[in-house]
């Protein structure tokens, strides 16, 4: 009996042994999973904050010009810099006609395109005391999307007479085509328009990243023969680089019909009655019919004086109509919205009130309503000094309804308005002057155009509290220097898309 109750004792013994053992197992492994699984916690964590970095800072590298290599170098950067280490980068864009070496995911596509990146990243991690229960190690993943800013862009050109004024540099010479807008704007020998527009192509092609980017066009008049004054987007905002282009090659002149017209500019030649009337060496003598003297407003002498159809330049006009393409469907509300508005002198011409329509009820072929041309002063339609529909100083404001209220006023209310960033739009304006006019203009205050245009980019929008995102005015006295001051432009745009 001794003997039996000895062998069960050394079997019971044996028995705990094994079951220490695998008690033993199993506290490493639950201590392993502790340890092993706060590890894991910690690393991930320090995966995600740095492909998070990692997404930001390869969106900053999203621009023209930029390999996927770059993207790919911007994350491993940040990755290394927050301690995180990746065995694998992939880099994935919205590219499905391999614009860009990159991977194409197209949930990343939308419409329009926007500058999206997707991340990912995968480590390896290996165990401590999981390896006690076979588990060496696990492969962490991570992603994150990042964004840089799109830019829409509205080019706004000033297409009036001044715009061809130098093509020959003297109208009158009888063996040239002269400034006649019917005559240049065929051959699109407009000077100069023509080199304003290969300057306008070439920053078009060097700043935008198309499709990513869009660009619409403005011009401050009509873009057909006998057209008006009135402002027109011959291009709406596209990302297609071979539109913009062609709308930018189809920029012309405002080419009014010939005089006599009961408003608004004509182009002034010679008749052949005039000329067979012409004394000897006066303007039509030995000229052809249809000789270009350039562009008269006769209704400026007619019905009472009145020059509220004369003027081309409707600043006002035309930004408030760049100012609605950012509304124009599909609208991207998240990319930087830029304007760029050339000028070559001060605002003369503005929009009518809201709701004005022409009427005709006397039948004498010009319109009832005194507003249908815009705001003009009843006392801008004098002789000079006065200048036609504004006021003889630049540095006046008037409200709307004030009997002063003129084109001047107009362009910096409409300016105020698209550059708000609270009650607005919220656009940065960049304005070029270009020209004698801007500076000197000959009647009024000399420099009007340089004011308004230094307010309409440097401070429209601004209010107590509130400080608009503002571009700059420059000047430049002819084609030239332009190539200059868009260089300027890009740059300024793009430290601000990058940060």
């Amino acid at each position: 009996m001794k003997f039996f109750k000895k062998l069960r004792t050394k079997s019971e013994r044996g028995q705990a042994i094994i079951l220490i053992a695998f008690a033993m197992v199993g506290l490493i492994a639950i201590v392993g999973l502790m340890t092993d699984g706060g590890i894991l916690l910690i690393e991930y964590a320090r995966l995600k904050r740095g492909i998070d970095a990692a997404a930001v800072a390869s969106a900053q590298q999203f621009r023209k010009g930029f390999t996927g290599l770059d993207l790919t170098s911007a994350a491993e950067e940040f990755l290394i810099l927050n301690q995180s280490d990746a065995d694998n980068i992939e880099v994935y864009t919205c590219n499905p006609d391999g614009v860009i070496d990159t991977l194409h995911d197209p949930d990343l596509c939308g419409v329009p395109i926007r500058k999206l990146i997707r991340i990912n990243a995968t480590r390896t991690i290996g165990f401590g005391f999981l390896r006690v229960i076979g588990i060496n190690g696990t492969t962490l993943s991570a992603s994150s999307v990042g964004e840089a800013a799109s830019l829409d862009l509205v080019l706004v050109f000033d297409t009036s007479a001044s715009m061809a004024y130098e093509t020959t540099g003297d109208p009158q010479r009888s063996d040239s085509p002269g400034d006649d807008p019917a005559l240049c704007n065929p051959s699109q020998s407009c000077e100069p328009l023509e080199s304003i527009k290969a300057i306008a192509q070439d920053f078009v092609d060097e700043m935008m990243f198309f499709p990513y980017d869009r660009v619409a066009i403005v011009t401050m008049t009509s873009q057909v023969p006998n057209g008006f004054r009135d402002s027109v987007t011959p291009q709406v905002l596209s990302d297609d680089p071979d539109v913009v282009r062609a709308a930018i090659d189809n920029i012309k002149v405002n080419q009014p019909a010939e005089c006599d017209t009961p408003y608004g500019t004509c182009r002034d030649t010679c008749t052949q009655d005039e000329i067979d009337a012409a004394p000897p060496g006066s303007i039509c003598d030995g000229k052809t019919a249809g000789y270009y003297l350039g562009e008269t407003c006769p209704a400026r002498f007619a019905q009472g004086g009145d020059r509220s159809s004369c003027g081309s330049s409707n600043v006002g006009g035309a930004l408030i109509r760049a100012g609605g393409e950012f509304t124009r469907e599909p609208m991207r509300d998240d990319s930087f919205w830029v304007i760029i508005a050339l000028v070559g002198g001060p605002a003369n011409a503005s929009n009518p009130p809201d709701g004005v329509t022409f009427t005709d009820a006397n039948a004498d072929n010009y319109p009832d309503d005194p507003l249908y041309f815009g705001f003009c002063p009843p006392s801008t339609w004098d002789v000079p000094p006065s200048p036609p529909c504004r006021d003889a100083s630049a540095t006046s404001r008037h409200p709307v309804g004030d009997a002063l209220y003129d084109a001047d006023d107009y362009a910096r209310d409409m300016a105020d308005f698209i550059a708000d960033p609270v009650d607005g739009q919220g656009i940065t304006i960049f304005t070029i002057g270009l020209g004698e006019l801007v500076q000197n203009t000959t009647i009024g205050d000399p420099d009007a155009g340089e004011q308004l245009l230094t307010y309409v980019a440097e401070t429209a929008g601004d209010s107590p509290g509130v400080i608009a995102n503002h571009g700059f005015y420059s000047y430049s006295p002819d084609a030239a220097g332009l190539e200059v001051i868009f260089g300027k432009i890009a740059e300024n745009i793009f430290t601000r898309i990058s940060q």
